[in-house]
């Protein structure tokens, strides 16, 4: 009978059924599939034989899988044919369970095939535990999952054998209500901690309970209950809210991406100023992911609208009117007058009707837009300024948006433009003087703007372009 699978490799599963069913045997190279499947038929029903060969020569690697239909019947088979001569043959064969075709298990992971993990109902004892599955085989140790406050079983627990093929038969034969399944050793394929799980796990590892952390807060309250911040734009709501919530007494987190600065910002309250002094003192400058910083500060605005004075709206109102009405009927209407009573009546509206004002948002003159101090703006040079000298620029994990970079640049003067190449975290500065591109070198380098920080470095001198050759 032909035991080998008529599908092709593509169609099989990645992992075998039922769990450790599949060997792995390490024979003579001039063994043939034939003797590997009389030397272990006596053990069960061969489901699949696997002998990889030389794709050059064609030759036997010296290896075979074998599938058998039952965990048991594999199990027999190791603990039997491990390290024995096949007839004929003086190299004893090694026997290792194959969690799949290509995964290999080692004598390290043995305990791993003696211990089971089985739900139970609460009231079960260790001892009804260890009899039931004696029947098995030797059960060399029960642990019981119990809980730490009243002492009883929490619904689960780990049963552990002498040999492979024993647990084995408990998984095929024991009631269903147990639900056995073999159980991973401990730390083995567990998740791996995410960075952002990790920088949590540490801020936090100064207390597991809520209650001890917020005795633990010494910070005089400064009379806020809320705290404005800016982040990474990559940051999900859910993960602000989880950095936030390290602090006891977090009741709202608002967040929103600046899509033209590139950057997170929001606002979160907390339910004392205890809680929210604290978050500023812990959290500013808190870094994640690693390298780029969040930066947290006091939000000192309270608005009441009841206690403001809106003696000036008529005069708001007014003054918009007439300044629509001078620019309808002029041919050459004062545009950046017109935008200033617009955004002075917005501004009013937005105050009268939310109680949200600009002192909300990060500035973006304060350390959370850049760390140094910057000179004021300065126009650019014409575009068509020859090069004095440039600017290497190093910005991980990513550059901030080229209208802030354009903003921070040209405070130095002469500047040409910037630039940042697509997809990558370098780019240029290129500037019609040497002093200017000196002064920003020697300010930037190593500044942080929106969070990330940048290298500034001297560039190497443009290559002149290629003239092209008409004939």
């Amino acid at each position: 009978m032909d035991y080998r699978r008529k599908t092709g490799r593509n169609d099989e599963p990645s992992h075998d059924s039922p769990t450790y069913s599949r060997l792995f045997i390490v024979s003579d190279k001039k063994t043939t599939e034939e003797e590997i499947r009389d030397a272990f038929l006596k053990f069960g029903t061969i489901e699949d034989i696997r002998m990889p060969r030389d794709h050059n020569t064609g030759m036997s690697k010296g290896v075979a899988f074998i599938k058998f239909s039952k965990t048991s019947e594999a199990a027999f088979a190791l603990e039997e044919m491990h390290l024995k001569t096949l007839p004929g043959y003086n190299r004893p064969v090694k026997v290792m369970v194959a969690a799949n075709k290509s995964e290999i298990q080692t004598d390290d992971d043995s305990d791993k095939y003696r211990r089971l993990f089985i739900t139970v109902p609460h009231q079960t004892t260790e001892e009804e535990i260890k009899d039931y599955f004696s029947a098995y085989g030797r059960v060399d140790d029960v642990y019981m999952q119990k809980d730490r406050n009243t002492g009883e079983c929490k619904g689960f627990a780990y049963v552990k054998f002498r040999r492979f093929s024993e647990a084995a038969i408990a998984i095929e034969e024991c009631d269903q209500i147990y639900r056995a399944i073999f159980a991973l050793p401990k730390g083995h394929n567990r998740r791996q901690e995410t960075s952002f799980e990790s920088s949590i796990n540490s801020l936090a590892s100064t207390s597991t309970k809520r209650n001890a952390l917020f005795s633990a807060m010494k910070t005089s309250p400064e009379g806020y209950v809320r705290v404005n911040f800016m982040c990474g734009p990559f940051l999900t709501q859910r993960q602000v809210e989880r950095i936030f919530d390290i602090v006891p007494g977090m009741v709202n987190c608002q967040y929103f991406v600046d899509l033209m600065l590139n950057c997170g910002k929001g606002t979160v309250t907390y339910s004392n100023p205890v809680s929210a002094a604290y978050a500023v003192e812990k959290l500013n400058r808190f870094e994640y992911p690693p390298g780029v910083k969040i930066f947290v500060k006091p939000d000192n605005f309270n608005f009441d609208p009841q206690e403001q004075n809106f003696s000036n709206v008529s005069h708001l109102v007014t003054n918009l009117k007439n300044t629509i009405a001078t620019s309808a009927n002029s041919s050459s209407p004062d545009l950046a007058q017109l935008a200033e009573a617009i955004a002075e009546a917005s501004k009013l509206i937005k105050m009268a009707t939310t109680g949200i004002t600009d002192d909300e948002i990060p500035d973006l003159n304060d350390l959370n837009y850049c760390s140094v101090k910057l000179p004021t703006q300065q126009p650019l040079a014409d575009i068509d300024s020859p090069v004095a000298k440039r600017c290497f620029l190093v910005c991980k994990p990513q550059p901030p948006p080229l209208t802030v970079l354009r903003d921070i640049f040209c405070r130095f003067g002469d500047l040409i433009n910037v630039y940042t190449l697509p997809g990558k975290t370098i780019g240029y500065a290129r500037y019609a003087s040497v002093k200017a591109a000196e002064e920003a070198m020697k300010v930037l380098h190593g500044a942080e703007i929106c969070g990330v920080r940048i290298k500034v470095l001297e560039a190497e001198d443009e290559a002149p372009p290629k003239k092209t050759k008409y004939k």
